[in-house]
């Protein structure tokens, strides 16, 4: 909810169009988790000293179908509307930019960092939480065998554990680095990203295992991590390719602009009101 108003706010076509295509990716994994409850029933039958065959409870079938319909349904919605608004947020952005083709082009590459960066501080933030809670430390002398789909070996959880607590940290310096068009910290930002795709390869490897003991969900949580930290570390690239191209500049000429323009129609308003109580 919070991305959708930030985005009109803004008016972000690319986190529009983000937020659309991210409703149609939760319809898609809830008939995955669908999918994975009715293979862990079955295993677990077959776990049985004596083999028994669990029922699967046909409620959760007429639970699940329709809230994967409904999000269907709202993704479509999202996606009628996200076209309503690029149109008119696109003129709205050529009125900002104006028709320089090199200053549009930077300025979208500029909205698709900051919209990789909003989604990574729910997604990435959020996926390496819940991995905190799913792996549990190894403190055994001998390494984990990857067979522990559930255990880490000791360095590793302690090396994850840093890696969470410094995502926010890292977020921070992004949003404020390429505001401030600082070199410096968007160089720690794309370190910071290797870091956490080191950081998912390691879970990733440890979460895989066999392929029929594996948790399915949550590898796809960690294959969608570890690309969208990729794409965030390309446009950090990018976007440092662009420092000192006139971009803020011209950005901050033009958010000046509008708002004297502002003060002016407020000092109108009020020279109107002053002389009908005159």
């Amino acid at each position: 909810m919070w991305l959708c108003f930030n985005a009109i706010y803004n008016q972000n076509t690319i986190q529009i169009i983000t937020i659309a295509a991210a409703n149609f990716f939760c319809a898609s994994f809830g008939i995955i988790q669908m999918l994975e409850v009715q293979k862990w029933y079955k295993d677990f039958g077959k776990t049985c000293q004596i083999p028994l065959e669990i029922d699967f409870n046909p409620s959760f079938s007429s639970l699940d179908i329709p809230l994967v319909v409904v999000l269907m349904i709202f993704g479509f919605i999202m996606a009628f509307l996200s076209w309503k608004l690029y149109r008119q947020f696109g003129w709205n952005i050529y009125k900002k930019i104006g028709g320089d083709i090199q200053k549009q082009a930077m300025f979208r590459t500029y909205l698709i960092y900051v919209m990789l960066l909003k989604l990574d501080l729910f997604f990435i933030l959020g996926l390496a939480l819940e991995a905190c809670t799913v792996f549990k430390i190894n403190l055994r002398v001998k390494p984990t065998s990857i067979k522990h789909i559930r255990y880490l070996p000791k360095p590793f959880y302690l090396f994850h554990i840093a890696v969470s607590g410094l995502i926010f940290l890292n977020q921070i310096i992004g949003y404020r680095s390429v505001k401030k068009e600082m070199k410096l910290g968007i160089i720690y930002v794309c370190v910071f990203w290797v870091v956490i795709i080191i950081d998912f390869g390691i879970l990733l490897y440890y979460s895989i295992g066999s392929v029929k003991d594996s948790w399915y969900f949550f590898i796809i949580f960690l294959i969608v991590g570890i690309i969208m930290t990729l794409l965030s570390l390309i446009w950090s690239v990018f976007v440092y390719k662009n420092f000192g191209q006139g971009l803020q500049d011209h950005l901050d000429q033009k958010n000046k602009e509008s708002s004297a323009n502002n003060n002016n129609l407020l000092l109108v308003s009020n020279e109107k009101r002053w002389s009908i109580e005159d």
